[in-house]
């Protein structure tokens, strides 16, 4: 079940996992003043006037369930037996050496080095040369095969394989990014760069988020491409897709 919340300035703040919701009430980002919502609720309600009891016991059955690596050991345990510091998860074992590292001002393993704009440009060049010779060539066969036939009887139909080749271009796009993020969290131009994408906790993207932030990409692409502009001015180095789809471009 998803969660949302308000914040005291009336923000609304979600969805929120079960996980999650439960993390902020340990945290103390919701207490019994805050207003929260989910699907079971007809209106916005105070926390304390929901049922917090059922609410918690859920919450910890479904943080049993879920998983995160240790960002020092690298070891997966349940939620319920970890610690959240900002983008790292960390085990009970290694809670010590970790604020030690953070106390000594060492580099955690959960630090990311996000990836600046001049290298994600050098990486998307090697994407772009790549994709432009694949389209090329399916286009080029498809194009010879039908040109010979269709357009001599009747020239009209150069306009269907306008639009074939457009789907085509669109297909080999979106088929690269979603198969390359879910599998490797990088492209081919990244993986020469040295970067890839995670999502902001860290953790891998899936292959639907990768399939999404190829259409976001376009956005940022035909505003200008002042979206991918404000990669260089973000704190995270975040461009406008990856805003959209919660992702960060990381070095390795």
């Amino acid at each position: 079940m998803q969660w949302y919340y308000a914040t005291a300035s009336r923000e609304q703040v979600g969805p929120l996992s079960e996980a999650e919701f439960q993390l902020a009430l340990d945290k103390g980002t919701i207490d019994s003043d805050t207003l929260v919502w989910n699907p079971n609720l007809k209106t916005w309600k105070k926390y304390s006037d929901v049922n917090g009891s059922a609410v918690s016991q859920s919450a910890r059955a479904q943080r049993r369930q879920d998983t995160s690596t240790c960002s020092e050991c690298g070891r997966t345990f349940p939620l319920d037996d970890m610690i959240r510091y900002e983008n790292a998860w960390v085990c009970a074992a290694c809670k010590p050496k970790f604020f030690q590292k953070i106390k000594e001002g060492v580099s955690t393993g959960g630090a990311m080095a996000y990836a600046g704009f001049w290298i994600r440009f050098g990486a998307k060049f090697i994407d772009g040369i790549i994709i432009g010779l694949v389209n090329y060539g399916l286009i080029f066969i498809i194009g010879f095969l039908l040109s010979a036939t269709t357009l001599r009887t009747n020239p009209s139909h150069a306009f269907i394989l306008i639009g074939i080749y457009q789907v085509i271009g669109l297909t080999i796009g979106a088929s690269y990014s979603c198969w390359f993020l879910g599998r490797f969290a990088a492209t081919p131009g990244k993986m020469a760069c040295g970067l890839k994408v995670v999502s902001s906790a860290g953790s891998p993207v899936s292959y639907a988020k990768g399939f999404g932030r190829y259409f976001a990409e376009m956005l940022s692409s035909i505003i200008l491409c002042i979206g991918y502009i404000m990669a260089g001015f973000d704190s995270q180095k975040r461009a406008l897709h990856d805003r959209i789809c919660d992702t960060r471009v990381i070095r390795k």
